[in-house]
């Protein structure tokens, strides 16, 4: 199992250092001196191969540090900073409880998951199915154990938490996990369904699960499971005595010929498996036909004929693909009507606890941060524009040439998509502090004005940017542009840390403002000098 382990790593560790080196040749200023032989270069290739393994590992850590903390302690520390440690502890250990072992369960299974790097060592090197399962399984879980281990004994001490505790949960959490493996494969066995392809039962897992698990939070009168899994140390033996006895059935007992050809078995291999993961990602840009009929449009006809050149190009795009790009605003401006007409009813009603909050709006500031990550168009459309439009006309060297121009044109569309939601949700917002009657001043609602709308400014430009600049889309509509990663990871760390810094209103909006502005700014020059050569078909 070791020689299997460590064929599979090789072809993992070969692919990453691979795309490493070509996704460095295309960096602004570094990637000119990154030649062609370097592929060849067996010194280099090893440096590359052992970089890339180290960020492997560095990767998996990094990730269970943003779960552990994201999901489940910065919810705890921000929406129940009010709370008893002993509650916000109780409540950590919740929602761990609840996504960890209940939802991730249900949405994972390694065995049945179709993934390329499987086709590649069981189709094409012939490596034996069950032999590979076992190999992957084993590194999987172990490698789950030690990074989440880190990252829960991390915040769940900053809770208060014992160290057996933490240590106890967390192997508990990765043997359950395993149980959910062996439910998996025996369901399939014996239906022959795959569960985690069953949209309808995995998002209402989903759904109805993250509400369980962050109900507490909101609700004075949800419960949470907390103290009972902390004092239930039965619960503990039982999870991990039936991982135990899980592990030896799925790792030494077990054939997964079945299973494994049922995830990577095509016609065609390799060209219908990259043609399930291209329909896959181009499901969620596909345009109505709808949309491509002008006829009667006169209004749009006289428009079209005002313009030229790349204004004309994008004007057509934007009015052939209405559904992709007013359909998410419509729905947007929908959620954030929904939401205005829930607070100011709540003003009403609730008139002491929403004056409360109204009065202290400031500190809730940095919280339109992830409101606003979430509500901006940007990523999405950035899809549409590429599978739509650029995904023909990059293989044009003027259009790559001319990359500022309708990067222009785009941001300025985006702008004023992204600057309409922000202006609605800073009125929904103003107008259930004016309805719940706090002490709110004036300067207040002017902060938050100027916050909304310079985040506006901030993940338009944001989303923009970084796909002109690093292009990180395939063919296949797939992201596998390694610094696209590393800089959205590092945007990501820098909101993450103002949140948690809590600061002082007029000092977030004024930083916010500013860095929009910079941003903005410094954007289209950039664009300018380096587009042209990373703004390209992958």
């Amino acid at each position: 199992m070791l020689r299997t382990l460590n064929t599979i790593l090789h072809l993992q560790v070969s692919s990453i250092a691979n795309r490493l080196i070509y996704y460095v040749r295309r960096l602004p200023l570094i990637g000119g001196l990154v030649s062609d032989n370097v592929y060849s270069r067996v010194g280099v290739k090893k440096a590359v191969a052992i970089a890339a393994l180290l960020l492997s590992i560095v990767w998996g850590f990094l990730t269970s540090m943003l779960y552990v903390g994201l999901v489940v302690y910065f919810p705890v520390v921000t929406l129940g900073q009010e709370l008893p440690i002993e509650r916000q502890l109780d409540i950590f250990w919740h929602i761990f409880f609840i996504i960890t072992f209940i939802i991730a369960g249900v949405s994972n299974a390694r065995i049945l998951e179709p993934k390329r790097s499987k086709y590649i060592a069981v189709k094409l090197l012939r490596l034996p199915a069950t032999r590979y399962m076992r190999a992957t399984l084993s590194y999987k879980y172990v490698t789950l154990f030690v990074y989440l281990l880190t990252a829960v004994l991390l915040f769940s001490s900053l809770l208060g938490a014992p160290m057996l505790q933490g240590i106890l949960l967390t192997a508990a959490a990765v043997m359950w996990r395993i149980v959910w493996e062996y439910f998996h494969y025996w369901l399939f066995q014996r239906t022959g369904n795959v569960l985690i392809k069953n949209n309808v039962i995995v998002w209402a897992v989903i759904f109805i699960g993250y509400i369980a698990a962050y109900a507490p939070l909101l609700f004075e009168w949800a419960l949470a499971w907390g103290a009972m899994l902390t004092s239930a140390v039965p619960l503990y033996v039982i999870c991990i005595l039936l991982g135990g006895i899980a592990s030896v059935v799925l790792f030494w007992r077990l054939d997964y010929t079945d299973a494994v050809d049922a995830a990577t078995k095509r016609d065609d291999p390799l060209l219908d498996l990259g043609r399930m993961m291209a329909d896959a990602q181009q499901t969620s840009v596909k345009a109505k036909d709808s949309d491509y009929d002008l006829e009667g449009t006169n209004e749009s006809r006289r428009t079209f004929e005002e313009k030229e050149g790349y204004d004309y190009i994008n004007a057509i795009f934007f009015s052939r693909h209405k559904s992709l790009i007013r359909r998410p605003l419509y729905k947007r401006l929908a959620i954030v009507a929904a939401l205005g007409t829930a607070l100011i009813l709540a003003g009403f009603l609730y008139r002491e606890p929403m004056a409360a909050a109204a009065s202290s709006i400031g500190t809730f500031f940095p919280g339109l941060i992830l409101i606003m990550a979430y509500l901006t168009v940007g990523e999405q459309l950035c899809k549409v524009l590429f599978f739509h439009c650029d995904l023909k006309l990059l293989r044009q060297s003027f259009y790559r040439q001319d990359a500022s121009k309708h990067f222009r044109i785009r941001l300025i569309k985006i702008l004023g998509m992204n600057l309409l939601l922000a202006a609605a949700l800073a009125l929904v917002l103003t107008l259930a502090a004016v309805a719940a009657g706090g002490l709110t001043t004036t300067a207040d609602y002017v902060f938050l004005w100027v916050s909304t709308l310079s985040l506006a400014i901030f993940f338009s430009v944001h989303h923009l940017f970084l796909y002109y600049i690093f292009q990180p889309y395939t063919t296949e509509l797939n992201t596998k542009n390694p610094f696209f990663y590393l800089f959205s990871w590092i945007v990501s760390g820098v909101f993450v840390l103002s949140i948690s810094l809590r600061p002082d209103p007029v000092v977030f909006s004024i930083s916010t403002a500013v860095i929009a502005l910079l941003y903005l700014v410094f954007a289209l020059p950039l664009v300018r000098k380096y587009a042209p050569r990373t703004f390209r078909v992958k």
